[in-house]
């Protein structure tokens, strides 16, 4: 966990992905602080498709940087967001042509910008955004997905299909973008993939994110509830949080706190320059 300064504010933040019961982790999450700015960053590559670790390094890659090329605060959220899965989609397809054989790589990503106190955010799949205040969920992302059917055509609210995600269409998907909100002291934000929100009831998401200090240590308990509820089953599961405090506490800034325990796919090396030059053009 890691204490910094925000407007005025100070804020908590703590990050977690763990493999969980699967060959790899395709998840990756990142914060990225510059100035009074901060972003979060949270994607999912899709198992059922080749490379969704490529897909998932790319976007927060691309995310990155535009987040360090755009001037702070920046004006138009929402045209930031759009932009980042814009290029990313593009970047994503461009890596899967470039394969032989052509893969379709792809991933989900929920984002979250907090500047000038307040909190902007904007997703795509099911990897989910929340907001906890006063020990409830205040807001919560609505999933892109629909429960598929079996062969008698009857749904399975357990088994669901995405209907968005980033890479594998021509055309890049339209991220949900909300209307901001201001922050407020001891406001608790969560991204997370699918991981550890399907796994554990919400109550326990509320509990343990709102009572447990610190950050890190929360993070930690709920990623190890999801895990063992896997049932040697478990999905790759990623969180990123941030506490609002205005306590009068000792901080340090961190200019980047990402995804250093996983080492980066010689693949990505490679597409810096190529992501780069795209948003240069761009």
């Amino acid at each position: 966990g890691e204490i910094r300064r925000s407007q005025g504010r100070l804020m908590e933040t703590a990050r977690i992905s763990l493999q969980g019961d699967r060959s790899n982790n395709q998840d990756r999450c990142a914060i990225f602080n510059y100035g009074q700015s901060c972003l979060m960053v949270l994607a999912d590559g899709l198992g059922g498709h080749p490379r969704g670790e490529v897909a998932a390094q790319i976007m927060l890659n691309v995310c990155e940087q535009l987040f360090t090329k755009t001037p702070k605060p920046i004006s138009s959220p929402q045209f930031f967001f759009h932009h980042c899965v814009a290029h990313a989609h593009k970047l994503i397809n461009q890596y899967g042509q470039s394969q032989d054989p052509v893969i379709t790589p792809r991933t989900t990503v929920v984002m979250a910008l907090i500047q000038d106190g307040n909190c902007y955010w904007s997703y795509a799949g099911d990897s989910r955004f929340y907001l906890l205040r006063d020990n409830e969920i205040i807001l919560q992302s609505t999933d892109h997905s629909v429960p598929q059917r079996n062969a008698r055509g009857e749904e399975n609210p357990a088994n669901r299909a995405l209907t968005r995600c980033v890479g594998g269409q021509r055309s890049a998907p339209m991220p949900s973008t909300e209307p901001p909100f201001p922050l407020q002291p001891e406001d608790v934000l969560l991204l997370c993939s699918d991981g550890l929100w399907s796994q554990l009831p919400q109550q326990q998401l509320v509990e343990t994110l709102c009572n447990v200090f610190p950050l890190k240590k929360a993070l930690h308990m709920l990623s190890s509830s999801a895990e063992k509820n896997g049932q040697s089953r478990s999905d790759n599961i990623s969180a990123l949080s941030i506490r609002v405090d205005d306590r009068n506490c000792g901080m340090h800034a961190v200019s980047y706190a990402g995804d250093s325990e996983n080492e980066l796919l010689s693949a990505i090396d490679h597409l810096n320059t190529l992501i780069t030059e795209n948003i240069a053009e761009g």
